[in-house]
């Protein structure tokens, strides 16, 4: 009998006995209704479960009746759904697939000079595509985490580590290099040029590369950057962020990306020990490419940049820092990133007795968002004013007041020097941020603004990580190269920054009104 029928006869059945017992008793229709509504919810569930039981069943059978019954039934099934997957991936690498779009303007000037180079060579980043590897360089999100967990490139070359001290607050920085010198070679020779490195003079070109948020200059992409740079025997310099690459704090101050004192110190130790006219460029990955561009924009602005910077790249620069930008998702996570350098550095911070500076910290570790741990960490923040002499200055209103302050845009169009922003369009983390603030880079000559179609946040794998160096890599060096050449012709040439104001008060309206602070920090 079918499910169905039977329960409706159910349902008849218990309603007419119902009606037979009432004709002598004092029980009205309203007992009848209530019997009839308390059974009827069973019933239906009962029917439902009944349904169910019954479709569960057929599926089963098809499955069992259509499904190999041997090992070379199953081996052919499985290599259809492989070959099927395996078109569909091809596929979606042949869309992805293309030379990166380019914006800027091309005036006279170094990056002329830059372009025409990268146009006229037909293995430069203008015409090189980016090929994504299959099933990790075609989905975003598993081409930037393999960019973070995958440690890089075993190294070949000579490795040390130097300690620098900031001249500001006495805070202490590491610095990884990472020199083109076989590590096979004879220990003198390297004894040699370490102490060369240390103390100058320095007579090969330096490439400092600086990385993203809650990381450290052993991440694998770093690394990779590193590595690229030596095989064309540049200085690789891996610069950690204070408070990170196990360097403990000296200072109750974290960085920040609105902090920029760290690098011009870095810089300006390091352009001391320069040969004259040896070059050196900065690399900025996420929240450190906007570090770099805030700070060649600042030193722009004044017309202070060291003569031999020639020029700067920023990968995956957010420009504009705003909360509203950041996903439900992405910002637990950051904020957890940004949890863990206080705890690991809780031994400095907690050598500071200041009552609001505690509860500050304490605020921060129970902060749930990003936006909550800048808004306990904002009025204990160091920053620096964004025109010369740069002084020190602590806290800030708010956390908004902290983004305003950290959001390189405004300071773009003043870069003197060739720069390159490289960015991808599925960047889940700052491709929104980066491409609302576009204007503010392509108004100025000197930026180069290159957008993939893939490559995620820091991702651009063209093979398996570790293997081989990534697109970005490839295109970065290319850039740098050409940076170098054109360094070497335009000095004693010096960009014109003047220009871009329209008034000699346009100079100070950068600079940051004083924050009063609750007590003495």
């Amino acid at each position: 009998m079918d499910v169905s029928h039977e329960c409706s006869w159910k349902k008849v059945k218990k309603s007419r006995s119902g009606e037979k017992g009432t004709t002598n008793e004092s029980s009205s229709d309203d007992e009848e209704h209530e019997e009839e509504t308390m059974i009827q919810p069973t019933t239906t569930t009962t029917c439902s479960s009944h349904k169910l039981e019954a479709i569960v069943h057929r599926t089963t059978s098809l499955l069992q009746e259509n499904l190999p019954q041997t090992r070379n039934g199953w081996t052919a099934l499985l290599s259809s759904l492989g070959a099927i997957l395996l078109g569909y991936e091809v596929h979606l690498q042949t869309q992805l697939s293309r030379a990166p779009r380019v914006y800027g303007q091309i005036a006279d000037g170094p990056l002329k000079d830059i372009y025409h180079q990268l146009a006229t060579s037909h293995d430069s980043l203008l015409h090189k595509p980016f090929r994504p590897k299959l099933f990790i360089g075609t989905r975003a999100a598993v081409a930037s985490t393999a960019s973070y967990l995958f440690r890089g490139p075993t190294t070949e070359y000579v490795e040390f580590r130097e300690i620098v001290q900031m001249t500001i607050d006495g805070a202490t920085v590491a610095i990884d290099w990472e020199l083109p010198v076989k590590d096979t070679a004879d220990c003198g020779d390297r004894d040699c040029l370490i102490e060369t490195i240390r103390h100058g003079p320095i007579s090969q070109p330096i490439v400092l590369v600086m990385h993203g948020m809650n990381n450290h200059s052993n991440y694998g992409y770093v690394r990779s950057m590193k590595r690229a740079c030596c095989k064309r025997d540049w200085i690789a310099a891996g610069v950690n962020m204070r408070g990170c690459g196990g360097v403990a704090l000296r200072t109750p101050r974290t960085y920040s990306g609105a902090y920029t004192a760290d690098l011009r110190c870095v810089v300006q130790r390091l352009s001391a020990r320069l040969a004259p006219h040896t070059p050196m460029f900065l690399v900025g990955n996420s929240l450190s490419a906007n570090i770099v561009c805030k700070y060649l924009g600042e030193e722009g602005l004044c017309g202070t940049l060291p003569s031999c910077v020639a020029g700067g790249a920023a990968l995956g620069n957010p420009m504009w820092m705003q909360a509203a930008n950041t996903d439900l998702i992405m910002s637990p996570v950051l904020a957890l990133g940004q949890k863990k350098v206080l705890l690991e550095n809780w031994a400095s911070l907690s050598k500071n007795n200041e009552p609001y500076f505690k509860s500050c910290v304490r605020r921060a570790i129970r902060a749930l968002t990003l936006l909550e741990f800048d808004e306990a960490m904002a009025p204990v923040m160091a920053r620096n004013e964004p025109v010369h002499p740069f002084a020190f200055r602590v806290g800030y209103k708010d956390a908004k007041s902290l983004r305003n302050d950290a959001s390189s845009f405004r300071l773009a169009r003043f870069i003197s020097v060739p720069f390159l922003q490289l960015v991808a369009e599925d960047d889940f983390l700052i491709y929104n941020t980066f491409k609302s603030k576009l204007v503010y880079s392509i108004s100025n000559p000197n930026v180069l603004v290159m957008e993939t179609k893939c490559g995620g946040h820091l991702g651009w794998q063209q093979a398996i990580p570790g293997q081989s160096s990534s697109w970005a890599d490839e295109a970065t060096t290319d850039f740098i190269g050409a940076a170098f050449d054109a360094f070497s012709r335009r000095r004693p040439y010096n960009c014109q920054v003047d220009s871009y104001f329209s008034s000699s008060d346009d100079r100070t309206r950068f600079s940051a009104q004083p924050v009063p602070i609750r007590s003495k920090l």
